[in-house]
């Protein structure tokens, strides 16, 4: 077999031309082929990346502490003693006694008793805490 000229592109394998399935320029005549620089591209995708990223772990740490100290409410109340059946929507209110907590419907401005917390009953059995308490 004799020598291809430089500028054609052969493939050994098999046995034909392949300049046209190449994705570069196989000549001296073909199109100049520059590589884009991506580092750029990279470097702002990583910024925000990490922003969107830092915003929702500080998000999901904030619901993390409200779900604890939800928790910690709903345990704290339940484990209380009231001897009447709570309704949902309505407002208690906790006390330390002396023997433990207690709930009672009684507001702390009609009570001389140490005031812990106003709570209300959610659709979900949660005790939600009030914030003007």
């Amino acid at each position: 077999m004799k020598k291809k000229p430089d500028s054609v592109v052969w493939d050994e394998a098999s046995d034909s031309y392949v300049a046209k399935l190449l994705p570069y320029a196989s000549s001296v005549s073909g199109p100049l082929i520059e590589v884009p620089n991506v580092d750029a591209f990279k470097r702002k995708g990583v910024e925000k990346a990490s922003k969107i990223l830092s915003a929702e772990l500080e998000e999901l740490q904030q619901r993390i502490k409200d779900f604890v100290t939800q928790a910690g409410n709903t345990q704290r109340v339940y484990a209380a003693t009231y001897k009447f059946e709570p309704i949902v929507g309505e407002t208690y209110h906790l006390y330390e006694g002396e023997s433990g907590d207690f709930l009672s419907i009684i507001p702390p401005n009609q009570w001389r008793k140490t005031h812990v917390g106003s709570f209300r009953l959610t659709s979900d059995f949660k005790w939600e805490v009030l914030k003007d308490s």
